[in-house]
């Protein structure tokens, strides 16, 4: 079990760092990326409900609301493809949550880690906290300079790729430590 979440956090660390880097270089490009991306899904949405309700033969009530929700979402996909700053704005709010996420993991695997005896668990709860301020900070203000913003995130998501690895050495002591009191 400890191999599979090692090798987990080992892969969400090297995607973290990657995307943290990517973010860090090239805010602006990054945010437009996402926002085209989306705004493209959405309008697939949209126009694939469209053309399956032009298709269906009987028409129902839940199939006029179907309608309705695709001429929606086909809306909104061409308004965040002409408009992708104003849709950019709300990025900083998605990653501010994921990080509370994870600084709740991370603060439950301190206590973990000091029920299992390790020393520096406490590193890990500075950890957990710093990541939970870093998660505030981005839901406060989620409006605010976009491409700081993701300079920010980027440089965000650098620190929790390297505090996931602080994790996984910090398991893998208490493993070899249960390892040797086992024999």
């Amino acid at each position: 079990m400890f191999k599979r979440m090692r090798n987990t956090l080992i892969m969400i660390s090297i995607l973290c760092l990657l995307i943290g880097i990517i973010m860090l270089l090239y805010p602006a490009r990054v945010s437009d990326l996402i926002c085209y991306f989306v705004g493209i899904m959405f309008l697939f949405i949209g126009i694939a409900g469209i053309v399956m309700y032009v298709k269906d033969e009987v028409k129902t009530p839940f199939s006029s609301a179907s309608l309705i929700i695709s001429v929606i979402f086909g809306a909104l996909g061409i308004y965040i493809i002409l408009n992708p700053q104003k849709f950019a704005s709300f990025i900083p709010l998605i990653i501010g949550i994921f990080l509370i996420f994870d600084s709740v993991s991370k603060l439950s695997s301190a206590f973990d880690l000091k029920k299992f005896g390790y020393s520096n668990w406490w590193g890990m709860l500075v950890v957990a906290f710093i990541v939970l301020v870093c998660g505030l900070v981005l839901i406060m203000n989620p409006f605010g300079a976009i491409q700081v913003t993701i300079m920010i995130i980027g440089s965000m998501l650098i620190f929790d790729a390297i505090s996931n690895i602080f994790t996984i050495y910090s398991y893998s002591k208490i493993n070899t430590d249960t390892d040797a009191l086992i024999k």
